[in-house]
């Protein structure tokens, strides 16, 4: 219920964006009928949607949109999180015959910071890699091989990054499964398989789909190829262990947000983690594109950026209290954890350093149940009177409530496209002067565009 109350409410109360959830809501749409998604409703030229995220869920979950419409992902996305859970559960139940712990450690795991905020903010695939790693683990720990096999070929299709993770998951594995040849020999062809899937995807598939490298650029700082990036990171390690805690971006303004993360985290399971030590070489590459990016939104607590961290440190700290003898202070621990994770959650919905826009998480205020920019009911009655196979190019928060079609494009970007309908915020830009005008020029030209319905601050305009 809590996370309905976080992520359903912010799509139904116009808090979702073209980016990213009108974007994946119209590439299910294009996937439901075998097209791939060109990208421009963010794009200036078309391009693969695969080139830019190289996400094959969206093709396996695209029928569920004729059910669940608009709200499609953003249920898949709560319905995982619910099902790592559960493997949560299950795999700390093949550690003990407690059912304490299975409990508190679903528990921990539920209300991990990382979850929360990604809630919070459309849909992203890598929540539902993250949520299949408890899973893996106990197929695995019950010898399960084929199953296990399964599971990672769904793990890294999620996103072109998850199989790196694989890589070093089945490395960090090898110590626990020492003494079992037979499971060597899988973890070894697991991480081959990431590896080899990293560098084909990364460096040859998307590439001959167009992409161009956009999220990329952010570590370009660090070498102009994957290989150069490796080479100056190992053969720099002191350079790279500073570039892991400072601020790279030059802003004052952002100093102490990888610190805060940090503390967050050692808070919500680290600290026990370093008592499982091959568990922290799972976090290695979430650490390393979280805190080596240029873009400070990426080394904070907000975002989707640290829902890969819950199932690694709930796991590991809970294996941790595991393998301590006295079973009362144990018991005591995880309760304990339970409370620190809670009270770092509710921090991070505070006033934390890490850039979120506190109306879309802060459930428990007003402030998350209300729509300030225009009324809700008018939105709702407007968007009824655009006919389903009309282009539109409209708001950004409009976008995933109208990407069923075609032709769906985001304001300003799409008026290049010369669509049929023009559904905006009139002064939704009025701190960018130049969206801004545009916006006034659209209301001045009476002889293209009429309009169908406006209100205080809406207005709904139909080509001529």
């Amino acid at each position: 219920m809590l996370y309905c109350v976080i992520s359903l409410v912010n799509h139904f109360l116009f808090k979702t964006y073209a980016l990213d959830l009108g974007l994946y809501n119209h590439a299910l749409y294009d996937y439901a009928h075998f097209k791939i998604d060109d990208c421009t409703l963010f794009k200036t030229d078309p391009q693969n949607i695969l080139s830019d995220h190289f996400d094959l869920y969206l093709p396996l979950l695209s029928p569920l949109h004729f059910v669940f419409g608009s709200y499609t992902l953003l249920i898949v996305q709560i319905l995982s999180v619910l099902l790592g859970a559960w493997g949560i559960y299950k795999l700390i139940g093949l550690y003990t015959d407690s059912k304490t712990y299975p409990l508190l450690a679903m528990s921990v795991f539920l209300s991990f910071f990382g979850i929360w905020h990604a809630l919070s903010f459309d849909y992203h695939s890598n929540v539902l890699s993250a949520m299949l790693l408890p899973w893996f683990l106990y197929a695995f720990k019950k010898e399960r091989y084929v199953l296990s096999t399964v599971l990672v070929v769904l793990f890294v299709i999620g996103k072109e990054n998850i199989s790196l993770w694989l890589v070093f998951i089945a490395l960090a594995l090898m110590w626990d499964y020492r003494k079992n040849r037979k499971a060597l020999w899988h973890l070894g062809a697991y991480a081959l398989f990431g590896l080899a899937y990293f560098f084909v995807v990364n460096m040859v598939v998307m590439p001959a789909l167009g992409g161009s490298g956009g999220g990329f650029r952010r570590y370009a700082h660090l070498g102009g190829n994957y290989a150069e990036i490796a080479r100056n990171l190992l053969s720099h390690p002191g350079e790279t262990l500073q570039l892991l805690f400072i601020n790279i971006d030059g802003n004052h303004a952002h100093d102490g947000v990888k610190a805060e993360f940090y503390l967050c985290a050692l808070a919500s399971g680290l600290l026990l983690a370093f008592f499982k030590p091959n568990y922290l070489l799972m976090l290695l590459p979430l650490i390393g594109q979280k805190m080596l990016s240029l873009d400070y939104k990426f080394w904070g607590v907000s975002l989707q950026y640290s829902v890969e961290f819950a199932p690694v440190l709930v796991i590991a700290a809970f294996l941790a209290i595991l393998n301590f003898q006295r079973r009362k202070k144990s018991v005591w621990l995880a309760w304990a954890l339970l409370g620190t994770t809670l009270v770092t959650s509710f921090y991070t919905l505070g006033n934390p350093k890490s850039y979120f826009s506190r109306d879309k998480v802060r459930f428990y205020q007003a402030m998350h149940y209300e729509q300030k920019d225009y009324d809700v009911r008018e939105v709702r009655r407007m968007l009824q009177l655009i006919p389903d196979d009309a282009s539109v190019c409209a708001t950004m928060s409009f976008v995933p409530h109208l990407a069923f079609r075609e032709q769906i494009y985001n304001f300003p970007i799409g008026k290049q496209h010369d669509p049929d309908y023009y559904f905006l915020v009139k002064d939704y830009w009025r701190y960018n002067e130049k969206n801004k005008l545009a916006v006034e020029a659209l209301l001045g030209d009476s002889e293209h565009y009429e309009i169908v319905e406006s209100s205080e601050n809406l207005v709904l305009l139909r080509k001529k």
